[in-house]
């Protein structure tokens, strides 16, 4: 048992003289225990070094350990392909390869559960997913067992806490398990977990801008890894000490620790850290190097395509492995019935000859049943398969849309930078930053909410409107006022050529109102309805707040935001009433 829950399928070192051994064990074509052990033991070894070749071994050592219903076998072949899968950026297999251990390990080893809920936090680690990896941890920790594991496993736990508490900017808690670590594992000589504490509370000192402190955990944190010989680890750690050395602005020093992490990222194939390597150069490369800056930023798009195209691939061939084995059972099926004809023929005839005829009657309607049973099965199967082929193109059609629809986005995005250019100043930089924030939030929201089951084309209006108009006021709300929000949608759906210049005339209206119209009160309203007249049939904008009220058109209040809206309006063949009362209202119909 503790073989399995020691270092919870973590990269295991071993002398050159036993992995040489090992491999020539599986020349020896027997299949027993012995080899499963074998194949697991060579899994974590080149679990950083070679991964791919990490994740055949463990493949073959579950199919192997399942065909001998070596339960054991298979549970700890499952923490190291999960670990393996998780950590390269394959998440969807790291997490199927989590849960079945669980289900298994619930069943029939409950101790090893403890393994599992960690590996599965591990996942929701690397998908940034904070929540769900702490409430894992956290049923890890308060399991009985933790207390019965070896020592690595005990502070391994731990250390993902300090590290979870870390992203959720805990400082203290963070603190408290990495000094917790660190003293005791220093003792008990588990330089890896040492190593593991101090990067925690590096981290946390990065964050509280310690950067002196920051520098030294971080250093320790190194100098345990190259003691643990643990080249992955370093370049894990390289990137957190290039991230120090870029707020302390240590250039230089920041290029060397992320290339560093970069070379470590792509030689280790962990798209994860390659990613973020390569982003950091693209920033310190940013006003410098705008040329090396692109170049980074091409690998890290490199890098987020080859994780959507592995999830992609990976869902294709299931889908072919499943008609694959139907087409196989099919066979079997029919392999089964030509023997179970030719069973009874013989038999027919050796028992009664008289009754032969009947016989050959009864088989030969069977035959006929059969053959209309595979003839019904062939069918449905050709049904699915051009189901499925209808489905892919239909797919790749919608992608291309999409990807349309985001390149013209885009073009809006660039526009209003490109109009915002000339009147940048240090006093506005904060509003123009928050008001681009707003708009390129409306336009990803936008394709959040599009509906892509059917068409690209689509939107759901309500949600969309409705998630925009709080987004847009949460950014700017004031502790001081009270700004109520009432959002009114009788129009469910709207295509998405006029969704996202809607979308962007309120976040116009939601920011002018929340930086001007409320200056001198302490509550305020606004209310936004939209619905289509019963007469013209148009679809109308009726936006009212309470404030100080503006005059839309008059040239003196023109500011970007209102040229922005006036060019929208435009681009919807809208018409335009305002009043002024006490506050503002406007009516945009089109």
């Amino acid at each position: 048992m503790a073989l399995a829950t020691s270092g919870f399928a973590q990269p295991l070192s071993l002398p050159t003289e036993k992995v040489n051994r090992l491999k020539q064990n599986l020349t020896e074509v027997v299949e027993d225990t012995n080899r499963v052990i074998s194949l697991w033991h060579l899994a974590r070894y080149h679990t950083m070094t070679a991964p791919h070749q990490a994740v055949i071994y463990a493949t073959e050592s579950i199919k192997l350990a399942r065909k001998l219903s070596y339960t054991y076998g298979e549970l700890v072949s499952l923490q190291a392909l999960s670990f393996v899968s998780t950590i390269t950026g394959d998440w969807q297999n790291g997490m199927q390869s989590a849960y079945e251990g669980l289900q298994v390990s619930q069943a029939k080893y409950p101790k090893l559960e403890i393994v599992f809920y960690n590996l599965i936090a591990l996942v929701y680690e690397k998908q940034q997913d904070s929540q769900h990896r702490l409430e894992w941890l956290l049923k890890a920790k308060n399991n009985p067992e933790i207390e019965s594991l070896p020592n690595n496993g005990k502070w391994l736990i731990y250390h993902n806490l300090g590290e979870v508490y870390e992203n959720l900017n805990e400082f203290d808690l963070a603190m408290y398990y990495g000094k917790l670590m660190d003293t005791s594992c220093r003792k008990l000589n588990i330089p890896i977990e040492v190593s593991y504490a101090n990067a925690i509370m590096g981290r946390v000192e990065k964050k509280r801008k310690n950067y002196p402190e920051a520098l030294h955990y971080l250093r320790i944190a190194m100098s345990f890894s190259n003691k643990f010989g643990n080249p992955f680890l370093e370049s894990e750690q390289s990137v957190d000490l290039a991230g120090v050395f870029q707020a302390m602005n240590q250039s230089d020093s920041a290029i060397f620790y992320a290339e560093k992490a970069l070379k470590g990222g792509q030689q280790f194939k962990n798209l994860v850290l390659t990613i973020s390597a390569a982003k950091l150069l693209a920033q310190i490369y940013e006003q410098k190097n705008p040329t090396k800056a692109i170049n980074y930023l091409k690998i890290v798009n490199a890098s987020n395509d080859s994780i959507y195209t592995s999830s992609r691939i990976f869902q294709t061939q299931n889908i072919v492995n499943t008609i694959k084995q139907r087409e196989r059972e099919l066979v079997e099926a029919k392999k089964e019935y030509d023997y179970s004809i030719r069973q009874n023929t013989l038999i027919g005839f050796l028992a009664f000859f008289g009754v032969l005829t009947i016989i050959l009657i009864r088989n030969n309607r069977q035959k006929q049943k059969g053959n209309t049973i595979l003839k019904d099965k062939n069918r449905e199967i050709s049904l699915q398969k051009d189901k499925i082929e209808k489905t892919m193109e239909q797919k790749q059609i919608l992608l291309s849309e999409l990807q349309h629809r985001v390149k013209n986005n885009l073009q809006y995005v660039i526009s209003i930078l490109e109009i915002q250019k000339e009147s940048v100043s240090h006093s506005n930089i904060d509003d123009l930053i928050k008001s681009n924030q707003n708009r390129i939030h409306s336009i990803a929201l936008l394709h959040k909410k599009l509906n892509v089951s059917e068409s690209v084309n689509e939107v759901d209006l309500t949600r969309y409107i409705t998630d925009l108009s709080e987004l847009v006021k949460d950014s700017y709300d004031i502790k001081e006022k009270n700004v109520g929000l009432f959002v009114t949608c009788e129009i469910e759906i709207l295509s998405i050529t006029k969704a996202l210049p809607l979308g962007l005339i309120i976040v116009e209206l939601i920011s002018n109102s929340m930086k001007h119209a409320f200056k001198n009160q302490t509550k305020g309203i606004i209310n936004i309805e939209i619905k289509q007249e019963k007469n013209s049939k148009k679809n109308c904008l009726h936006y009212i707040d309470n404030g100080i009220g503006f005059d839309f058109k008059n040239v003196q209040t023109k500011g970007l935001g209102v040229e922005i809206m006036k060019g929208l309006i435009d681009q919807l063949n809208g018409t335009v009433e305002t009043q002024l009362k006490k506050g503002f209202e406007l009516k945009m119909c089109f």
